[in-house]
């Protein structure tokens, strides 16, 4: 009776027909999945089987080519995370798609529906609240920034923000993976409450037992197909794991010779440790295959690329007995990032076998062709690479032969111990079993150890010898001999019940402190006040009310096109086209606002003061966003086409503006002209909006990481339009001030402002990056690099310290920021 009246409810979520596919891949072909209300569901398959994908289009973040997606009934609009958001849809990632320039409660203010945001004034509070609802003593302060919080922490607050929606479809993809002990279970205790609150919940993981433990209904996912839906109560975990493989072998393998038991290891690890792994012994015998396996992200890459030495790592590491400290002629790493990596295009295959080699054929750093050639051919030989010559470019060869062909130059090498991640990843099966042969028979005859690092289940079982298992960072089991098959490395990683440990690798106070929005403002204080102070001591005049007030009016043109370069900054793009923007509608303006123009003219000048700039602002946003150029190249083209057309209306300045305007523009209070007191107000008003207001929030977002901002609802094409129409605006009303100082239409009256916008704003605090920007910042920085330019006339120095001093300030700005943001990013 109970099962027929949940058949007969609507279901929570429904998938129907969904296919989705990528260039060479059907990751989803005519996919049906029902979600019952007030169940939990799980998503079983091996990598690649399309879980990931499936939720994608559930949540609206892929589009597929066919099929649809309903939730309580209700339609999805395909390719909609703002709709799923609205019916209700939640999920948290394998990666989460936090911001990492926003703050904690800014994350979770994001993660909500705009109809149940909290008021930003009370977001602070109102995001402890629901931290506190996981745990009282989670640890996580609302203010620290995405970036400097632990992997568990980040995957803490994504659940949280998932679980404050109340969602009527939860969907967790992978979500124990960065998880203690203690906060799988809370994890657990939440998911049973939002069922028994009439929720579902989709629970996605390649941890079996986890998913028997807590899945009403099991659905089994393999090679982009639903292969059935089952009752977990039904299924045993043997049962899982052989619905999830389902295949046979289909690569043809060498076979594997019998090892000397007691003969001296190649290669000795003990208790190493580094990102992503810990405690790893193992020891690997001359000729010896060995495999690391486990679910991707479980730390099996991470110590592949520590042995290579291309991550810290602590712990003993021998080669041949003898210590390697970092890196080691006698140890090889091949990457499983082939294109990326691997393979240089442009470099013909000669360069690429020889990149690896230069010592073997260069004599005092010279290479010597003739060596070079013979080298390479013998290479190509050897390993049976299919290249017209060796001087054909490497990219136009098959991946198989691409492979090879990087195989051939590690190789050549001799090394003692070969590390090779994803050995045939994107070849044929032809080549793959030519791969393995290679890897077998350079074992055996070099007497070499291998260690390989592959998704592939099959292809660890039939070429190694022996398997570690990797789960959470921790070797969990190992596999020798008859062991070694497919089923038991996949039943091994599928079932490993290992968690991680808490840890604590965050940054001390001082790092987090220069890595924050304060120190610019500080550290540009202390520098403006040092200037200062040394120019006063070498010129009287330096703190007069005449020279003050020249230098606040300075301050005020360039803090105003600053303040523009910040928002565009912020949003992760850089305007070149606001010096020449200046300069443009100085010289529009002097056709309109001078004595003689007549009261209409006048009219039709204010109201360009104002179409100008945001003409010129949608059209960058439109060569970025509509044309899909860089921003730097788009605002480039609209830099030169705006000082051309500066340059056709006014060849030499000319066109004097009205003293009555010029005048209103200069008035000063005492020593502090009006200008400078409005930029001061729209410093502190701007300021106030990009930390206190939705769109503000949404800027930072978009420059921080435009998929995760995505994601999260937002539309980054619509938010940067806002972001290139404030940038121009700003300079225009820079623009405004400028005409009063020039006096005249001069058409190259604005160029020098592009650069010295870009470090008034860098060293103010923004980052190059993107996501991160400080007005008030800007303002002092402004100061600063207006100061600086200025002081050298009354120190006495050459001309080109004016170029020299906001340069170093902006290399210095750059230099520190960056790297203290570095070290208090935790990963």
């Amino acid at each position: 009776m109970a099962d027929d009246i949940i058949a007969d409810l609507q279901p929570a979520l429904r998938i129907d027909h969904v296919t989705k596919t990528f260039p060479g891949v059907v990751a989803l072909d005519d996919v049906d999945l029902t979600v019952r209300a007030g169940e939990v569901h799980g998503i079983v398959g091996e990598n690649g089987a399309g879980k990931s994908t499936l939720m994608a289009v559930a949540s609206g973040a892929l589009v597929p080519e066919a099929g649809s997606v309903s939730v309580g009934g209700q339609p999805l609009r395909a390719g909609s995370t703002h709709d799923a958001q609205e019916l209700g849809v939640a999920i948290v990632l394998q990666e989460p798609a936090l911001l990492p320039d926003l703050t904690v409660a800014e994350n979770m203010y994001l993660g909500q529906p705009p109809t149940a945001r909290p008021p930003i004034g009370q977001l602070r509070a109102w995001s402890r609240d629901r931290l506190c609802e996981w745990s009282d003593d989670v640890g996580i302060d609302p203010d620290t920034r995405i970036e400097e919080l632990e992997p568990e922490q980040r995957f803490i607050v994504d659940i949280v923000r998932a679980l404050a929606r109340r969602p009527a479809v939860l969907v967790l993809d992978e979500p124990t993976e960065h998880l203690a002990g203690e906060d799988v279970e809370r994890l657990f205790a939440a998911v049973r409450e939002r069922v028994r609150d009439g929720g579902a919940v989709v629970y996605i993981s390649h941890r079996i037992r986890e998913v028997k433990q807590i899945a009403d209904r099991i659905s089994v996912l393999r090679d982009g197909c639903h292969r059935g839906t089952f009752d977990a109560a039904t299924l045993s975990e043997r049962d899982i794991v052989d619905l999830i493989v389902g295949r046979r072998l289909d690569a043809v393998f060498p076979d594997k010779p019998a090892l000397v038991d007691d003969v001296a290891p190649v290669l000795s690890v003990t208790s190493a440790r580094g990102r992503g792994f810990e405690d790893l012994t193992f020891t690997v015998r001359p000729g010896e295959i060995v495999g690391f396996a486990g679910i991707e992200g479980n730390g099996q890459r991470d110590a592949l690329r520590a042995l290579a030495g291309l991550g810290h790592r602590s712990g003993s590491v021998e080669v041949d007995g003898t210590p390697v400290r970092r890196k080691s002629s006698a140890v090889a790493y091949l990457t499983g990032d082939r294109h990326r990596e691997g393979v240089f295009p442009g470099l013909t295959v000669r360069e690429t076998i020889g990149l690896r080699n230069l010592d073997k054929f260069s004599t005092l750093g010279v290479v010597e062709p003739r060596r070079e050639r013979e080298f390479a051919r013998t290479a190509v030989a050897e390993l049976a690479v299919k290249t017209p010559t060796i001087e054909t470019p490497i990219e136009s060869l098959s991946g198989g032969n691409q492979q090879k062909a990087l195989l051939a130059g590690v190789l050549r090498r001799d090394p003692r111990v070969l590390l090779i991640d994803e050995p045939t990843q994107g070849v044929d099966v032809g080549a793959k079993s030519e791969i393995y042969d290679l890897l077998r028979d350079s074992a055996r005859d070099r007497g070499m150890g291998v260690v390989v690092v592959s998704s592939d289940g099959i292809e660890l079982a039939g070429l190694c010898d022996r398997i570690l298992i990797f789960s959470r960072g921790h070797v969990v089991e190992q596999l020798a001999g008859d062991e070694v098959t497919e089923a038991r490395i996949t039943g091994a990683a599928l079932t490993a019940t290992t968690h991680r440990d808490k840890a604590d690798r965050r940054a001390g106070a001082a790092v987090r402190w220069f890595a924050g929005d304060t120190a610019p403002i500080a550290m540009v204080g202390l520098a403006v006040l040092a200037l200062g102070l040394w120019t006063s001591l070498s010129s009287a005049f330096y703190l007069t009310t005449p020279s003050i007030a020249g230098l606040l009016a300075l301050v005020a043109v360039l803090g105003f096109v600053a303040l523009g370069q910040t928002v565009a900054l912020t949003i992760g793009a850089v305007d070149l086209s606001v010096g020449p923007l200046m300069g443009f509608v100085v010289v529009v303006e002097s056709f309109f606002l001078t004595a003689e123009s007549m009261p209409l003219d006048r009219v039709l000048g204010w109201v360009l003061l104002f179409g100008v700039p945001l003409l010129v602002g949608f059209v960058n946003w439109a060569l970025v966003d509509v044309v899909k150029m860089n921003a730097i190249v788009a605002t480039l083209i609209t830099f030169i086409a705006l000082q051309a057309l500066s340059l056709v209306l006014r060849p030499q300045p000319g066109g004097l503006f009205d003293s009555r305007i010029t005048d209103a523009l200069t008035f000063t209070l005492g020593p502090i002209p009006v200008a400078f007191l409005a930029l001061l107000v729209v410093a502190g008003g701007l300021q106030f909006w990009l930390r206190r207001s939705r769109t503000g929030i949404a800027l930072r977002s978009v420059g921080s990481q435009p998929d995760a901002a995505r994601l999260n609802g937002l539309s980054a094409p619509r938010v940067r339009l806002v972001g290139f129409l404030l940038c121009s605006l700003l300079a225009g009303l820079a623009a405004l001030f400028l005409l009063a100082q020039v006096g005249s239409g001069d058409p190259t009256s604005g160029i020098d402002y592009t650069l010295t916008s870009i470090s008034a704003a860098v060293i103010g605090g923004a980052s190059i990056f993107g996501g991160r920007g400080s007005f008030i910042g800007t303002v002092a920085a402004a100061f600063l690099v207006t100061q600086a330019i200025g002081a050298v006339t009354f120190l006495g120095l050459d001309a080109a310290w004016s170029s020299y001093l906001p340069g170093a300030m902006t290399l210095i700005a750059v230099a520190v920021y960056s790297r203290t943001r570095h070290l208090a990013r935790t990963h």
